[in-house]
């Protein structure tokens, strides 16, 4: 044991402390690169601390470090609620909005955590274990070019990016005379470049003027059951590597069109397992040496000390790129190690941030002898499969001013996204993604370059004789620092024609238009593009593109940080008869990109020549003559590339379903029943009848699927599980759907996407979206009785700035998610403001009862949403989505109940407690409508009088609309003077105060699992009315 640790446990020891979680800043293992004993003094022992009392003093629970997920659970002989965990964990975002962007509050423990005590302590105990309480070819023949020069266009065009067409016949050297002005300009603008400075433009922004435009502002239902829940993530990315962790890129069209800087919300993004919850407030970064003496001031610095102005700030243009880029590419030769990274894998963004070489030298950095070669390290708090995600560079690099190396913390004028490396990431422009670690948690200096799995086995170009990791001499490739990636490579890739364009050429003399040929290229080292070039005959000759730069380009008078876009303009009738469309790029050393594709193992640093293929054809929708573009492949797996793979496609479903029974579609349909229940979960079956008896949400939540060929019951399942259904789940499995089986299961999946994209249509310009969260603000809240309350929460502003509308329709629900540390915990509620059009303000109301934590024999941490929002305080936020459900009232009896139509001229209405909001809704909307002649009969049955909501709304409703509007309350512990019924809810109350079973009678039931499977359904039945038919339960 190190002499650190050692005296940092005795020191917790002493001070009675019972658990401490031993941070980077507190651990001395040499051998791991952490600080010796001699930094005791430079190191913050203790972090930051928290502690949770009760009312007589004694400590339930206590969270410290700079991780809001370093959370423990004290004192196991007591109960630990979500209402402890809440009011001892600071929302910072809430607190320091400008601090934060559109990321949501964590809370730092997992539901299965407050769950599992229960079990744990009633053991312990001996008491009885308890269930939580759980809401429900060639240029044309007589172009002038000879072969082998590189010209200027062969057709007189307006600018790059204008609109206008060309008027009138233009001779030959006129084009010329354009050509060269245009030449002379661009040669103009780059000799008239003044450094940039750096200066950054005023202070970090809020999320105000463009911050839609810039940041996404919805989270992802893909990412609700993932750690990274919290985090907004734009739908235009497109994911490579399934839903967790994210590894994505935009469109590569649309990545350029968003502009020479991009978009935050469109930054490429490289994650290797969960973005680490972490806050500007509580992060540091440890900055120490190994061995000690290199560095004299070790340190562990905070945001705020960094960003105080004791170093200088910059803000420059940087292009980053994944050293993946294009990979795909690769791939369809022969297959590489890693996945499939098409041609938008880079972005260029505006990084504000501290220069690394000035904090060194504040932490009294030594200079390196001449003999030596020294390097930096760094490290991230994210922590993937293979440990901790770690790295190094020279360190003569860092310290070379002209290289411009920074602590980041701010990205396109706002601080740093969390999938960028919230809140601090290093940025070493003109180097490739893999060594720019985000979410910095040490940087220490060293004499050896780092050992971590990631930095040997990752980010490297070996030999291409090393076919596979196991090769005998692929350990000693990787282990050397000569393979390893360090700046990027010179690129060039063409944007427009985009991949699948199409160009209508309706007659003969469509030809003779112009079409500008458009993309971007860059390079590492800060060389500046010397030269863009175009070919349309197979690289015999080649045209010049003119450069458009980022404003200010010019760092220290030679370094070009950020990428170029280019443009070439080309005669349709040159760009038809051509094979291929090839770009190339030179730098200012005279070196121009490889002709060909070579393989590699890990498929890196491909920056062969870029080519987009014409093809004409003839458009089978209008018949009509087109130019079809392909580029070399298409994004994610799909086909359509020119590229084709030499490699016979994978079987479907191999592998980890061999040896599974194979199960129809048909035979699944016969289990059906309570008593015998098969389930469809992702083309898997499974028997789940023995989960019926315990399943916390009631046997009807999941016998509703038994049986039948539907995707929403995986849809579902997925929005609302956790990880202990997961391996209750795994143990039902018996086999899995025979091919034809899954055929129609991915026909239904393309029609339910149709279907999703039609409801986002219809409801564009709403905030509450299917397949999106949007976060509410907290307004206000009253009590309603000692345990329910009204939110009022108010949803964010529509596209045009005015309060934004929910959109809700009479019989559906929301969908609240809160975000614990694995995964978001989502329960659906039913508004009980606005439900007509007309009460659209902005904002939303919620009736919740609160289920609070349990004590004693009986033991329970309560209800997971309902104390979270009784915990909440003003201007903090949920998140939303919707609308959720499948029944939907669409007014004068007219019910669509999961795609069916049903009519009702009667409706019986049952509710248990909170289980009255969904009814509310329909009574309301019938009964606000003058034409709306369907009768209603509700029966409110709850425990006691105070349990009753809406009690005085809805007896002036039954007082004024008494030939329309029933009503009825059933109470198990009634007052005196009660003129309802007393005792729990039984048939004969219902067939007294329900209207009988006849044709045009339906019966809708709300409320607990006893209430609906114990009570209402029997009696139901008993009284002839059928489930699906003319019983619905919400």
């Amino acid at each position: 044991m190190s002499p650190l640790l050692q005296q940092v446990q005795s020191t917790a020891l002493f001070s009675g402390i019972e658990e401490l979680d031993i941070g980077i800043a507190t651990v001395a293992r040499p051998a791991d690169g952490l600080p010796p004993p001699s930094m005791l003094d430079n190191v913050c022992i203790f972090p930051q601390e928290n502690e949770l009392r009760d009312p007589h003093g004694e400590l339930k629970l206590r969270s410290y470090g700079s991780r809001p997920d370093q959370l423990k659970l004290l004192h196991a002989e007591r109960l630990i609620s979500i209402r402890d965990v809440k009011e001892s964990s600071t929302n910072y975002k809430a607190k320091h909005p400008k601090s934060h962007d559109f990321s949501r509050y964590v809370l730092p423990a997992s539901e299965d955590e407050l769950r599992v005590q229960t079990t744990r302590l009633t053991i312990d105990r001996g008491l009885p274990d308890s269930d939580s309480i759980v809401s429900s070819p060639d240029s044309s023949d007589d172009s002038p070019i000879s072969s082998g020069s590189t010209v200027a266009s062969s057709s007189c065009v307006a600018p790059a990016g204008s609109n206008e067409a060309l008027q009138g016949d233009i001779t030959d050297s006129h084009c010329h005379l354009d050509f060269h002005a245009r030449l002379l300009q661009e040669f103009s603008t780059i000799a008239s470049f003044k450094n940039d400075l750096g200066l950054p433009q005023g202070d970090l922004k809020g999320l105000d003027s463009d911050a839609y435009e810039q940041l996404e502002a919805r989270l992802s239902v893909d990412d609700q059951d993932t750690p990274d829940s919290w985090i907004p993530r734009s739908a235009e990315l497109r994911r490579l590597t399934g839903k967790h962790p994210l590894n994505a890129e935009p469109d590569l069209l649309r990545l350029f069109e968003a502009g020479i800087i991009t978009p935050t919300k469109l930054h490429f993004v490289r994650n290797h397992a969960a973005v680490p919850q972490l806050h500007w407030e509580t992060h540091t970064v440890l900055i120490y040496a190994e061995p000690a003496e290199l560095l004299s001031k070790p340190r562990e610095w905070t945001m705020d000390e960094l960003t105080s102005g004791d170093f200088k700030i910059i803000e420059i243009p940087v292009t980053i790129g994944c050293d993946g880029n294009r990979r795909r590419e690769v791939n369809m030769i022969k297959r590489t190690v890693g996945f499939n990274w098409t041609a938008s894998g880079v972005s260029t963004s505006l990084w504000r941030g501290v220069l690394l070489r000035d904090v060194l030298l504040g932490c009294g950095l030594r200079e390196t002898p001449e003999t030596e070669r020294w390097y930096l390290n760094f490290e991230g708090e994210d922590e993937p499969a293979s440990g901790r995600y770690a790295t190094s560079i020279p360190l003569g690099h860092v310290m070379d001013p002209t290289n411009d190396v920074i602590l980041a913390f701010g990205m396109n004028g706002r601080v740093l996204h969390p999938d960028h490396g919230y809140p601090l990431r290093v940025v070493i422009p003109g180097y490739v993604g893999g060594r720019q670690i985000k979410w910095l948690k040490r940087i220490w200096v060293t004499k050896e370059p780092n050992r971590s799995h990631y930095h040997i086995w990752d980010n490297k170009v070996v030999p291409s004789f090393i076919d596979s990791k196991t090769h005998p001499l692929a350990k000693t490739f990787f282990e050397d620092e000569s393979t390893a990636c360090w700046e990027q490579v010179l690129q060039s890739i063409i944007c427009k024609p985009a991949h699948e364009e199409r160009l209508e050429l309706p007659d003969e003399d469509a030809l003779e238009g112009t079409y500008t040929v458009q993309g971007f290229a860059f390079n590492g080292a800060g060389y500046r593009i010397e030269r863009v070039e175009l070919s349309l005959d197979g690289g015999k000759t080649w045209r010049w593109c003119f450069r458009h730069f980022v404003d200010s380009p010019l760092r220290h008078g030679t370094k070009y940080w950020a990428w170029i876009y280019w443009s070439c303009d080309v005669k349709l009738r040159e760009l038809v008869n051509a094979f291929e469309i090839i770009v190339r790029a030179q730098d200012s050393r005279k070196m121009f990109q490889p002709e060909n594709i070579t393989w590699t193992l890990t498929g890196m640093l491909n920056n062969s020549w870029y080519r987009v293929r014409p093809n004409v054809c003839r458009d089978v929708n209008t018949a009509g003559i087109v130019v079809r573009f392909r580029h070399p492949v298409a994004p994610l797996e799909e086909e359509g590339g020119w590229m084709k793979s030499p490699e016979p496609p994978a079987a479907p479903h191999a592998d980890e379903n061999h040896g599974l029974q194979r199960f129809s579609l048909d035979e699944v349909a016969k289990h059906d029943k309570v008593d015998d229940a098969w389930l469809i979960l992702d083309n898997k079956v499974y028997d789940v009848t023995s989960v019926l008896s315990w399943h916390p949400g009631g046997p009807r939540s999941i016998s509703m699927y038994a049986g039948k060929a539907s995707i929403v019951a995986s849809i579902e399942y997925k929005n609302i599980h956790d990880n202990f259904a997961h391996g209750k789940r795994d143990e039902c499995l018996i086999g899995m759907l025979t091919e034809e089986g899954i055929r129609t299961m991915e026909e239904q999946a393309k029609r339910a996407a149709q279907e999703l994209q039609e409801l986002k249509a219809a409801r564009s310009g709403l905030a509450l979206q299917p397949d999106s969260f949007v976060a509410a603000k907290l307004l206000r809240r009253n009590d309603i009785s000692s345990d329910s309350r009204l939110y009022t929460f108010e949803l964010p502003p529509g596209p045009d700035g005015k309060p934004g509308t929910l959109g809700l329709p009479v019989g559906q629900h929301i969908q609240i998610a809160l975000h614990f540390k694995d995964r978001a915990v989502m329960r659906q509620y039913t508004p009980v403001r606005p439900v007509l059009p007309g009460e659209e303000d902005g904002t939303f109301d919620l009736l919740v009862k609160t289920y609070f934590p349990l004590e004693g024999e009986t033991m329970s941490p309560g209800g997971t949403i309902s104390n979270y929002l009784d915990c909440m305080e003003e201007g903090e936020e949920i998140d939303i989505r919707g609308p959720s459900g499948g029944i939907l009232y669409k007014g004068h009896g007219i019910f669509d109940i999961e795609g069916t139509s049903y009519w009702f001229a009667k409706v019986n209405l049952i509710a248990g407690g909170s289980g009255v909001t969904p009814h509310w809704q329909l009574i309301h909307a019938i009964l606000s409508d003058p034409t709306d002649e369907t009768c209603v009969s509700l029966i409110d049955s709850n425990k006691a009088y105070d349990d009753i909501w809406m009690r005085d709304t809805l007896s002036d409703y039954a007082e004024r609309h008494s030939a329309q509007f029933k009503l009825w309350h059933v109470l198990t512990n009634a007052p005196q003077d009660w003129q309802y019924s007393r005792g729990r809810l039984d048939r004969g109350a219902m067939e007294q105060h329900l209207y009988s079973c006849e044709e045009g009678v339906g019966t809708f039931v709300c409320g607990p699992v006893g209430l609906v499977e114990d009570l209402a359904l029997p009696a139901l039945r008993e009284m002839g009315f059928v489930e699906g038919k003319s019983i619905f339960v919400f």
